[in-house]
C-alpha cells in the first residue's frame, strides 16, 4: 500500500513539472516589476535586479517593466508572463515565493516557498529568492509558441501603442507645447517693453524739468573745463579727464543727447554742438561747457 502511494504521488509531482513546463514554454518573455509590495522602493536590496538575472539564468528572455518592449510583445502582451514575489509570514526566518501571470493576471506558476534565516536584509532576500528559483531549475524552460497564446486578444500593453491614432495625440501635444513656447516668449517681451516704457515715463519729467532750468539760466554763469573724454559704459557714458579720473558717471535718460549725472543733481545735454551739464544749486543752475570727445 506505502508503495502505492508513493508511486502515486511521483506521477503526480511528474505530471505536475510537465504541465508546468508545457504552460511556460509558451510564453516567449517575462517582465519584471520595478518594486515588489513588501520593498520600500525600486529596486530596493537590489530584489528586482536579481529577479531579473534568475529568470535569465534558466532560460526566459526578461525585461525590466520600464525597458522598451519588443514589437511582438508591444502588439500582443499575452506573449509575455508578468513576474511577482511574495513575501509569506514567517516568525524567525523570511519567505519568499515567486509568482507568474499571464496578460489576465491569473498565475500560470507559482515557485517553491524559498526561505533563509539571515538576519541582513541585504543577504535574507538574496538567500530566500535564489532558494525559490530552485524550482525553475528543473523545467527545463524552452520557449516554443503557442496558438492559444498567439491568438489571444489584443490587449493594451503598459506602454504607448505605435498607432496613428497615438501619433496624432503625440503631434497634439507637441503643437499645443510650441504655442505655449511662443506664447510665453510674447509675454516676456511685451512685460520687458512695458517696465522699459515706464523707466522713461518716470525719468522724462525730471530731464523737462532740469532742462527747463537749464534754459532760463544765466547764460553768464557759464564755465569751460577741457579735454575731457566720454567712455562707453551700459546705459551711458563715463567722463573721464586726462589722466582717467572718472569725474562724471552719464545714465541715458530716454531723450536723445540728454543724460542724468549719476550721484548728482545735474543732467548732461547737448545744444547745437555744445555739451552743457546743468546742476541744480541753492542760488539756482550753474552751467558747465564741457570739451568731451567721446570714444
Amino acid at each position: 500500500m506505502k508503495s502505492i502511494v508513493t508511486i502515486l504521488a511521483f506521477i503526480m509531482l511528474f505530471s505536475s513539472k510537465g504541465f508546468a513546463q508545457e504552460n511556460l514554454n509558451a510564453y516567449k518573455y517575462v517582465v519584471v516589476p520595478n518594486s515588489y509590495g513588501f520593498l520600500n522602493g525600486p529596486d530596493q536590496y537590489k530584489v528586482n535586479s536579481l529577479t531579473k538575472f534568475l529568470f535569465e539564468k534558466y532560460g526566459f528572455t526578461t525585461l525590466m517593466a520600464d525597458d522598451d518592449y519588443p514589437n511582438d510583445l508591444t502588439n500582443n502582451r499575452c506573449l509575455g508572463l508578468f513576474a511577482d514575489v511574495e513575501k509569506l509570514s514567517a516568525f524567525f526566518n523570511t519567505k519568499l515565493q515567486v509568482h507568474l501571470k499571464d496578460c489576465n493576471n491569473k498565475v500560470v506558476y507559482s515557485s517553491a516557498v524559498g526561505e533563509s534565516r539571515e538576519k541582513d536584509y541585504d543577504k535574507v532576500y538574496h538567500l530566500a529568492l535564489r532558494d525559490a528559483f530552485n524550482s525553475f531549475q528543473s523545467l527545463n524552460y524552452t520557449y516554443q509558441p503557442s496558438e492559444k497564446v498567439v491568438s489571444a486578444p489584443l490587449q493594451a500593453p503598459a506602454k504607448v501603442a505605435d498607432t496613428s491614432e497615438a501619433q496624432e495625440e503625440i503631434l497634439r501635444l507637441q503643437r499645443e507645447v510650441e504655442a505655449l513656447k511662443v506664447s510665453r516668449t510674447n509675454e516676456e517681451r511685451d512685460l520687458r517693453e512695458a517696465a522699459k516704457s515706464k523707466q522713461l515715463q518716470d525719468v522724462q519729467p525730471e530731464v523737462k524739468a532740469q532742462v527747463k532750468k537749464v534754459i532760463i539760466a544765466d547764460a553768464g554763469s557759464v564755465e569751460k573745463i577741457q579735454g575731457l573724454f566720454a567712455n562707453p559704459v551700459e546705459n551711458g557714458y563715463t567722463i573721464t579727464d586726462a589722466s582717467s579720473k572718472v569725474l562724471y558717471h552719464l545714465v541715458f535718460s530716454g531723450k536723445e543727447d540728454v543724460y542724468i549725472v549719476k550721484g548728482q543733481d545735474a543732467i548732461l545735454y547737448k545744444m547745437n554742438t555744445t555739451w552743457i551739464i546743468a546742476t541744480a544749486t541753492d542760488a539756482g543752475v550753474s552751467m558747465k561747457t564741457l570739451n568731451v570727445t567721446f570714444n
